[in-house]
């Protein structure tokens, strides 16, 4: 059971965060100041998950605890309560080492996601500890580093896509010698399929560490919308994920994401992507092409991000990929979109595999089998 400790000068207040997470098993600690706070951490350090606290007391000198508290207890989620005006104050707390926010009034939805994501990032932080840790111990150690993001990522790519009637999907990965930060997935998460595909700027056990972080965050979509929360919150989705990565990850490091819905009933598609090159619905007659709506993530404290609508009809095919196919190059050329799109237009009545299988032979062709990048294209088709 998870451990969150909660500090509020009104009573009221904890009262009902209280109340909130307690039904949903979490053990919850109240405190009113921050001496009481330190008094808790101190005793209890090992086992608190989460903080949450109103942002007014962390003004003046309590800026300082936080900075101490995130230095002794890196690990520690820690959650700033604030009004609709002390937004900014938020913001700079989570520059000191917060993990994120929830805005007063609060309702319970924010509560619960904010604390399950908080909680979830910590385990992820000790996992990635512990497991750098026992890379480290290897004798062998730049070999042990390689072989463990291959392990990394290939243990956290989909065992299979899921079967949904109605719809077709297809997928091929690769991985280059540098061990890149690709990954894809398809859920059917109830009323939508959710899909994404997104790409992290470096590579190795970097990027594996930073995949790690996306695909965790990703994946509560699934479990949250499964619970019957976060409805049709998709660009605040993106927007959540790409202050997470700004926070937390070095200032070089950033990734495109394209993040995906579609509703099964009704067929229409929900999309936004951050700074993925664009991607393509290839139908009877023409490309409707998926742009960006929005800048990478990890980047920019201020980005903004918007979701693009379209409604699927039978015979549509949905094509992601990262920019190892475009980029896949031989004596200074690349292959280019306009290859890629040539293909897709000439062989659109083709089944998924078989037009993937086209797509890499053509790239494998033109590249010598030569790949400086990882290299992903998911295929999702609807049927009649």
């Amino acid at each position: 059971m998870a451990k969150i400790l909660a500090i509020d000068e009104k009573n009221e207040i904890l009262q009902k965060i209280k109340l909130i997470l307690e039904h949903d098993n979490y053990e919850v600690i109240t405190a009113s100041g921050i001496i009481e706070c330190l008094d808790i951490l101190n005793s209890h350090c090992s086992t608190i998950d989460a903080l949450i606290i109103d942002v007014n007391l962390l003004s003046g000198y309590g800026i300082e605890v936080l900075r101490k508290i995130k230095n002794v207890m890196p690990y520690l989620s820690v959650i700033v309560l604030t009004e609709a005006d002390e937004l900014e104050n938020a913001v700079f707390a989570i520059k000191e080492g917060a993990f994120g926010y929830i805005k007063k009034p609060f309702i319970t939805e924010d509560v619960l996601i904010s604390v399950r994501n908080a909680v979830n990032y910590k385990n992820l932080l000790l996992e990635n500890t512990k497991m750098i840790r026992e890379l480290f111990e290897q004798k062998e150690y730049l070999h042990g580093l390689h072989d463990s993001a291959v392990k990394i990522l290939l243990n956290m790519l989909p065992k299979g896509l899921p079967h949904i009637q109605g719809f077709n999907f297809d997928v091929e990965y690769k991985s280059c010698d540098a061990v890149g930060g690709d990954m894809y997935d398809v859920s059917d998460i109830g009323d939508y399929i959710c899909f994404y595909v997104f790409d992290v700027s470096s590579h190795g056990i970097l990027a594996a560490v930073i995949s790690t972080i996306i695909k965790s965050f990703l994946k509560n979509i699934e479990y949250n919308y499964k619970q019957g929360i976060n409805k049709r919150r998709f660009p605040e989705i993106v927007l959540d994920l790409n202050l997470q990565l700004f926070s937390n990850t070095a200032q070089n490091v950033f990734a495109s994401l394209f993040l995906g819905f579609i509703d099964k009933k009704t067929k229409v598609l929900y999309t936004v992507s951050a700074g993925h090159i664009t991607q393509y619905i290839v139908k009877a007659d023409r490309f409707v092409p998926l742009e960006s709506t929005g800048p990478i993530l990890g980047v920019f404290e201020d980005s903004t991000y918007c979701c693009c609508v379209n409604q699927l009809e039978p015979g549509d095919k949905i094509w992601l990929f990262t920019d190892g196919i475009v980029e896949a190059s031989r004596n200074n050329e690349i292959f280019g979109v306009d290859n890629l799109l040539k293909l897709l237009n000439n062989n659109k009545d083709d089944s998924l595999p078989s037009v993937i299988d086209k797509i890499m032979k053509s790239v494998r062709d033109f590249s010598d089998n030569t790949f400086h990048d990882d290299i992903t294209i998911l295929g999702i088709e609807v049927m009649e």
